[in-house]
């Protein structure tokens, strides 16, 4: 419990420290300066996500960041814990907007720096809404980003992955963009599975797969396609766990 304190008080002091920086960003946006508002908000995102994961004794490995090619895509993975969104803010490429539920909305400061990398946040007890808000999200795309999204549509706080929901690969289909699939392994345990109620420290991995493309894929495939990648996740992160093992077996503790 001490830690989650610590991680509290961190937290709230690095985002005050950062406020003048936000504003600047508000006025650069204001002023259209594109350029320098994007490259001074994807700095301080990353850096902001990896410092809570830092601070929170977490480590994150990173496996197959080559393939991600910079090209627009439809970012998928499993969803573990809330700290998958410090862990893709932080560790992929770059930061890229997120679906993300609409209680963030709700944190101040938080909710703007989210909104400067282009999240959106969905109120999952509105199924209409929330497929509006993806559709507007996914327009994006066309302009050169790539967004993020949790297929499951809720955390599951555990080794299991849920049914891939629809929405996100519709999404792809739309606008013939390259499905990025993910494996997240380890969230979990940092504090839904942690029976002490506070943070515990851990290693996170992060494996980036291969992408699937879209662009002229039929109505058959795209049926199946939801399915496929999440055996496709669950295969990255046992042979993940494989390789871990493996490492460790050669490499053991002095």
């Amino acid at each position: 419990m001490f830690r989650l304190i610590f991680w509290l008080i961190y937290e709230i002091l690095y985002l005050i420290a950062v406020t003048p920086e936000m504003f600047y960003c508000i006025h650069l946006q204001k002023k259209g300066d594109t350029e320098r508002f994007r490259r001074i908000t994807e700095k301080r995102v990353t850096h902001w996500a990896r410092h809570m994961l830092s601070a929170a004794g977490i480590t994150v490995e990173v496996r197959g960041l080559e393939n991600m090619d910079g090209r627009p895509a439809v970012i998928v993975g499993n969803h573990q814990s809330d700290w998958d969104t410090p862990v893709v803010l932080g560790y992929l490429d770059r930061p890229h907007g997120i679906v993300a539920k609409d209680s963030i909305e709700k944190i101040p400061l938080i909710r703007t720096w989210m909104r400067f990398i282009g999240c959106v946040f969905i109120d999952r007890s509105d199924a209409r809404g929330s497929l509006r808000t993806i559709n507007e999200a996914a327009a994006r795309l066309k302009d050169g980003d790539s967004l993020i999204v949790f297929p499951e549509g809720t955390r599951s706080k555990g080794e299991e992955i849920g049914e891939f929901k629809s929405g996100a690969f519709r999404t792809a289909f739309k606008y013939g963009a390259p499905i990025l699939p993910f494996s997240i392994d380890g969230t979990y345990k940092i504090m839904e599975g942690n029976e002490k109620k506070g943070i515990r420290p851990g290693h996170v991995i992060l494996t980036i797969l291969p992408p699937v493309e879209t662009a002229g894929m039929d109505r058959q495939r795209q049926k199946e396609l939801g399915e496929e990648i999440r055996d496709r996740i669950l295969q990255a992160r046992m042979e993940s766990r494989k390789k871990s093992q493996q490492r460790e077996e050669e490499n053991p503790p002095a």
